[in-house]
């Protein structure tokens, strides 16, 4: 076995420094150099940290070997009262269970009777909107979206004024989780309370899904009617506080990468204008008022739109593992227990792996098949892949669709300033001019 790769650092504080201070900036620097194996990044608190760049040792290790891995908890003092144990964090038999009980909530055949409510949603979500304003279009989306999921996923009909509590909750969220040099080498034993302002987004979400909760009416296949019937066949099998932690979840995952995702295609069109002019040849060819259902199959260009952002700026920037005993990767060796990083931001983006890498081109999955490239994994792969990620994709379609069918919306900002949190958020807001088509 071999060393992993370790690039130059400071003699204190190692490359991870280099690392918290520009954190795409650099992993595209690793990328460039060490294309083909893993790189350890030394001066984090504990072991340090493996960055694998390899397509084949990242499906080694989501998929081929998956059950030697796990999520390993990173910064539990400020994850653990934010999501607790739900779907995103749990681990084990209670992850399998929990997996089982609320599959049926993403099943095809019940995403397919909602594709008119995202279109409905979508359109009222405009009916404030003027000719010719400007907007900020991440903000527009985020309530969008929260709204979308609460209706799909926990079956209520959220308010604005809620959607738009959670959407600025979980911008300072974003603003506590996000990397930065203090918080990737203090140690443990230096970690500091969560601060004042997140503890209040935490409470402020959490008055919201005590909401969401109390309107909730048992009986369909949402998350909250599949946990009920679950606590109804095993008092036992459900804890206390999982509706509360798969609400929470389902308002962090269930909305973010969405509405980040349909932030970053309105961004790549506004900079790509034939990109943006095909994705309108498209919905006027195809959509007659409004997109139904049955228009999602031959929305081709709209569909290769969203995999490109999803390959250019993918929201879910790096997933993380940990070996469970001492692990051969490949020709490298991982101690038990140290973390690993596994990142979508260089592997989506590395010249080894994609033509004009840098290059917004959805005609690239023109005949391609998202499964077929080993480099590209925005949702994760294998087990513990993301229990939403057809929805995702159909949403976005959808949406975008609703958007073009109506609307013709320009980003007006060159520069999108991004931080690395649990996903890559815009750190200011994203201004558009939205005109009447």
């Amino acid at each position: 076995m071999r060393a992993p790769h370790s690039p130059p650092g400071d003699p204190v504080v190692g490359n991870a420094m280099r690392f918290a201070r520009s954190p795409f900036d650099f992993l595209d620097t690793l990328s460039a150099a060490y294309s083909d194996g893993v790189v350890h990044l030394s001066g984090m608190a504990g072991p340090g940290i493996y960055v694998v760049l390899d397509p084949a040792l990242v499906q080694r290790v989501l998929v081929d070997d998956h059950a030697r891995y796990r999520k390993p908890q990173l910064r539990p003092e400020l994850v653990d009262p934010l999501i607790g144990e739900g779907l995103l964090t749990s681990e084990g038999d209670l992850w399998r269970r929990q997996r089982t009980t609320l599959q049926p909530a993403f099943f095809t055949s019940r995403l397919r009777q909602f594709g008119d409510t995202v279109v409905d949603f979508t359109r009222a979500s405009t009916d404030g909107w003027t000719d010719g304003a400007e907007v900020d279009i991440h903000r527009e989306l985020g309530v969008l979206t929260v709204r979308i999921i609460s209706r799909l996923l926990l079956g209520v009909d959220l308010s604005r004024a809620d959607a738009v509590d959670v959407a600025e909750a979980m911008e300072r969220v974003g603003e506590t989780l996000a990397l930065s040099p203090g918080n990737v080498v203090r140690p443990p034993w230096l970690q500091t309370p969560p601060p004042r302002a997140y503890r209040q987004a935490i409470r402020e979400l959490e008055d919201v899904a005590g909401r969401i909760i109390a309107m909730h009416e048992p009986g369909g296949a949402d998350v909250l009617s599949l946990l009920q019937r679950a606590l109804e066949a095993d008092p036992d099998g459900v804890p206390d506080g999982e509706r509360r932690d798969q609400v929470m979840t389902m308002l962090l995952a269930g909305h973010e990468t969405t509405a980040l995702t349909l932030t970053y295609a309105l961004f790549c069109l506004s900079q790509t204008p034939d990109a943006r002019a095909e994705l309108h040849r498209e919905v006027d060819d195809v959509v007659d008022g409004a997109p139904a259902w049955d228009d999602l199959a031959v929305l081709d260009y709209t569909e290769r739109v969203v995999h490109e952002t999803l390959r250019l700026l993918p929201p879910v920037w790096a997933l993380f593992r940990q070996p469970l005993a001492d692990a051969q990767l490949g020709e490298y060796r991982i101690p038990d227990g140290a973390p690993m990083m596994l990142p979508q931001w260089a592997l989506h983006r590395a010249e080894r792996h994609w033509d004009a890498p840098l290059a917004f081109d959805p005609d690239r999955w023109r005949g391609t098949k998202p499964a077929e490239c080993p480099a590209y994994f925005p949702f994760g792969a294998g087990p513990r892949a993301c229990i939403g990620r057809q929805l995702a994709i159909v949403e976005a379609k959808l949406i975008l669709a609703t958007l073009f069918a109506e609307w013709d919306i320009a980003v007006t900002t060159d520069d999108l300033p991004r931080r690395a949190a649990i996903t890559m958020q815009p750190t200011e807001p994203v201004p558009a001019v939205v005109r009447r088509r």
